[in-house]
């Protein structure tokens, strides 16, 4: 496409006043993609505009048009780390669009080919990621109806966004809500969609086909025509992943045939019961890695992470997107027995989660505290306009898992993540000095009864 060409599709579209566009970036069925300069906001976007024929009146196009629609209305009600961000949208009399974020390194389409498939552990991680956009996306009413690689941005190593929810049933919609009702990708359609039944476990299906193209290179139903396959769909066995490919461990097979019964009973009831299980099998496999590691620490996967921070009481107060979020900021290691994790007398410049072990505080050498599994630690510090350096060395005493968060990465955060996070620090600050004060008033009695010759 010229460049005179993709300027006037902007020009079209409205947005030469605010974008000014590169190149282009790829194009399908329903518009084209271009990179462009935000000139307001001083950063790269993608921009999406629909095809011109689509929004004519005689346009054969309606689902497609409605499609568009739907994103456009949906485009901002979804922030999450693992969601395509969404900047701006709208639509004019000849066509619409939509500005995202830029992620320049495509989709997973590429890592479902035979030659090119990620690693286990990785796959697990990007699919735990997926299930927490989705399971955001679900609590807010919307179902998204077309997970498939070529919907979920690849960002990174583990790091994954779900994207386009143009086909998405939004359940709080309203009567003016553009529903698209049978679209979608027949390979990752569930039986029930077959029958226009919408229920979030149709999500849930379609992300476990992912799992299996991703694992296994292969669909978990193959036919060679539409008809056959939606007949395979509805009647036929799936192989087992470990039957495509046998050095998978063997609780996948249990998990992916859940995930894509047949039977809404034996499906997967919920988002919450996928990443517990997801969770689990990141676990088994982060273990299995730690005891093959002879010496040093090792980061464990942030699924697997992000499954235990969830249960912890200690951050009940966040939401998904606020944990998501805490996660980004930290730097999580697992490390042997006599590690120190802070020293006396060191720069405070962070505060810790000790997630799973057990660690000894001491004080000049004598032993003040024990610190057990869920304890938060080094944070009063925070608050300080400068830090003062640490009062006590912190040493692990069994293997443990432990997270750090920079003090000045949490004052970049988000504010709302922030206002939790200080909540919390005060919390414990109060239930710490209220122990203090209990403990003082003990020995102040025993003083006290000491001297009336009447000891405890």
């Amino acid at each position: 496409m010229t460049p005179d060409a993709i300027r006037t599709a902007f020009t079209e579209a409205g947005l030469l006043h605010r974008y000014e566009p590169r190149s282009e970036l790829g194009r399908g069925a329903t518009g084209v993609v271009y990179l462009a300069d935000d000139t307001f906001s001083q950063r790269q976007v993608a921009v999406k505009i629909a095809h011109a024929q689509i929004f004519r009146e005689d346009s054969q196009q309606p689902q497609v048009r409605k499609a568009w629609l739907n994103e456009v209305h949906l485009a901002g009600t979804l922030q999450h780390p693992y969601i395509v961000s969404v900047f701006d949208a709208g639509v004019t009399p000849s066509t619409a669009y939509l500005v995202m974020e830029y992620l320049p390194k495509g989709t997973l389409e590429p890592f479902t080919r035979a030659d090119s498939l990620k690693p286990v552990e990785e796959v697990l991680e990007i699919l735990y990621k997926c299930a927490s956009a989705l399971d955001y996306a679900c609590r807010a009413g919307i179902i998204h109806r077309d997970i498939k690689p070529a919907n979920l941005q690849y960002v990174g190593p583990g790091e994954v966004k779900v994207g386009d929810f143009g086909a998405a049933y939004w359940s709080q919609g309203g009567e003016e809500s553009t529903q698209v009702l049978d679209i979608g990708s027949l390979a990752y359609m569930a039986p029930e969609l077959f029958r226009q039944w919408i229920t979030p476990q149709a999500d849930i299906y379609a992300l476990g086909v992912v799992l299996y193209r991703l694992l296994t290179s292969r669909h978990p139903f193959e036919a060679p025509t539409q008809a056959a396959l939606m007949y395979q769909i509805l009647n036929g066995t799936p192989p087992r992943l470990s039957e495509l490919r046998n050095d998978l461990p063997p609780e996948l097979d249990a998990i992916a045939a859940r995930m894509i019964a047949r039977s809404l009973e034996e499906r997967y009831e919920s988002w919450p019961h996928v990443l517990i299980a997801l969770g689990e099998q990141l676990q088994r496999l982060g273990r299995r890695t730690l005891n093959n590691t002879t010496a040093g620490a090792r980061t464990p996967p942030q699924g697997e992470l992000h499954d235990q921070l969830s249960r912890l009481p200690l951050l009940g107060e966040l939401n998904g997107a606020e944990l998501w979020e805490l996660l980004r900021i930290s730097r999580w290691h697992r490390v042997p027995t006599n590690t120190i994790l802070v020293e006396e007398g060191a720069p405070a410049r962070s505060f810790y989660v000790l997630l799973e072990g057990e660690a000894k505080v001491t004080q000049e050498g004598k032993l003040i505290n024990c610190l057990s599994p869920g304890t938060l630690f080094g944070e009063l510090a925070f608050a300080e306009a400068t830090p003062t350096v640490r009062a006590a060395t912190v040493t692990s005493t069994s293997d443990v898992t432990i997270g750090r968060f920079s003090y000045e990465r949490l004052h970049h955060a988000s504010t709302a993540l922030q206002s939790k996070m200080l909540q919390i620090f005060f919390r414990l600050a109060a239930e710490r000095l209220k122990k203090v004060d209990e403990q003082y008033l003990t020995l102040y009695h025993q003083h006290m009864q000491m001297r009336e010759g009447n000891p405890a």
